[in-house]
């Protein structure tokens, strides 16, 4: 794919997610002003609950779904694909049911609610169950797109015609799942129209998840422990500092989503490009990702240290104005976020370096947890959410130092005349080379 043609299905994308936004400003305020402090942060809590599900059921397929899609060449070779991936995500959707119900058990906030726990965990599934990596992978950006606005117009008006009061929580589940399923019912009609029915099997299901395996451990360590902070919070903390936590880790998720639509581009055009042996091709792609995420890093770190203190307030009311210093604490990710999200997904998964993100993940993973562990208990939000920061710096660092170390850092715009620099400055003698694709 030629540079307008990216910045043109870019661009699309870009507007599709845009609706996702106008549709979070219309129901984010309408959450904490009618549910209010209590009972917004314990849909906050499900909603991480139904994250952490959807990631464990997902178990890393999306991204290898989708680097096999990109390169195959008939529709038998997608439905195989297809088939064996839904059949892989029925299995695990056992597995994720009995954790979610566990988990809902363990936690005072959700136990006193299970209904809402409950909810979540099957929403969690269904969405793991979603078709986007399949349309992505075979390059029809906009279809999935247009599904997902159709699941957010179709929930939104459930949900202001169905919670009423702080008693109404367990709908704002009940109408996201009734738009998952629907949103479902119409990209598994489609793909069957395309492709032809799934073929359920069992043969071939193992080798996929140990294949997605390195890629899980990755997320594990660096998205699970971060879809789940709100619930790991629930645990650790008071309801007040699980709302204050949960309402602004909301934005922050909003602002971090934003990096998604361009992944959604990016990541099976470079992988097409290093199956023809376009490397450079590839390596211009990446550094354009490059350039678009980094920068988009540090114009949200701006944003949200400057306009916090007066957006929360305005969107969420008075009572939430504690969780504006928990956003600026959150700013400071988001440069973090943009590398890592760039090295692991523009860089990594598609030249396979997937071990390698699974050991730095888990790595990135267990100091998140243990800071969290000693700042949420004493330092509620705040605590939370400067293990975050820490964890995506940890991340970053690693990510980096793996980077110079394959000789990729080439990839990212000015590293390497900065690493030249750095040479000369130590003494050391210049490398030359433009990267180990394999």
């Amino acid at each position: 794919m030629d540079r307008p043609a990216n910045v043109n299905v870019i661009a699309f994308v870009y507007g599709g997610y845009l609706m996702r936004y106008v549709y979070l400003l219309i129901v984010v305020p309408f959450y904490g002003r009618i549910l209010g402090v209590a009972e917004y942060g314990r849909v906050l809590a499900s909603m991480s609950l139904m994250n952490v599900i959807w990631m464990i059921v997902g178990y890393g397929f999306t991204f290898v779904g989708m680097r096999d899609v990109s390169r195959t060449h008939s529709a038998a070779e997608c439905n195989s694909i297809y088939s064996l991936h839904v059949s892989a995500r029925l299995l695990m959707g056992l597995l994720g049911a009995c954790i979610g119900v566990v988990a809902t058990m363990s936690s005072p906030v959700l136990s006193e609610r299970p209904v809402m726990g409950l909810l979540a965990t099957v929403l969690g599934i269904v969405s793991a169950l979603n078709l986007g990596w399949l349309f992505q992978g075979r390059h029809h950006f906009r279809t999935p797109i247009m599904i997902e606005v159709f699941g957010f117009a179709l929930s939104l008006v459930l949900v202001l015609n169905l919670v009423k009061g702080p008693d109404d929580a367990e709908w704002v589940l009940a109408s996201l799942l009734i738009a998952g399923v629907a949103s479902s019912i119409v990209s598994y009609g489609l793909t069957t129209y395309q492709l032809g029915w799934p073929r359920l099997k069992l043969a071939g299901v193992v080798p996929l998840v140990r294949g997605s395996t390195m890629l899980f451990c990755y997320s594990s360590g660096s998205v699970v422990l971060t879809a789940s902070a709100t619930y790991l919070l629930t645990l650790l903390s008071t309801p007040a500092q699980v709302g204050y936590f949960g309402a602004a880790e909301r934005f922050a998720a909003i602002a971090l989503s934003l990096m998604g639509p361009a992944s959604q581009v990016f990541i099976p055009t470079i992988s097409r490009q290093l199956a023809q042996d376009d490397k450079d091709g590839a390596h211009a792609t990446t550094r354009q990702g490059a350039i678009l995420l980094m920068g988009y890093g540090l114009l949200i770190l701006c944003g949200a240290l400057t306009l916090s203190p007066f957006v929360l307030p305005l969107i969420l009311g008075p009572a939430f104005e504690p969780s504006a210093h928990v956003l600026q604490i959150f700013a400071w990710m988001f440069p973090f976020a943009a590398f890592n999200v760039f090295v692991a997904f523009y860089v990594f998964v598609p030249r396979r370096k997937d071990r390698l993100l699974a050991i730095v993940g888990a790595v990135s993973g267990l100091v998140n947890l243990a800071v969290a562990l000693f700042l949420a208990p004493r330092y509620g939000a705040v605590g939370m959410a400067s293990a975050r920061v820490v964890g995506e710096a940890t991340l970053a660092m690693m990510l980096l130092g793996i980077t110079i170390r394959l000789d990729l850092i080439g990839l990212v715009p000015g590293a390497q005349r900065a690493m030249g620099m750095v040479r000369m400055a130590c003494g050391l003698r210049p490398q030359t080379g433009t990267g180990k694709d394999e």
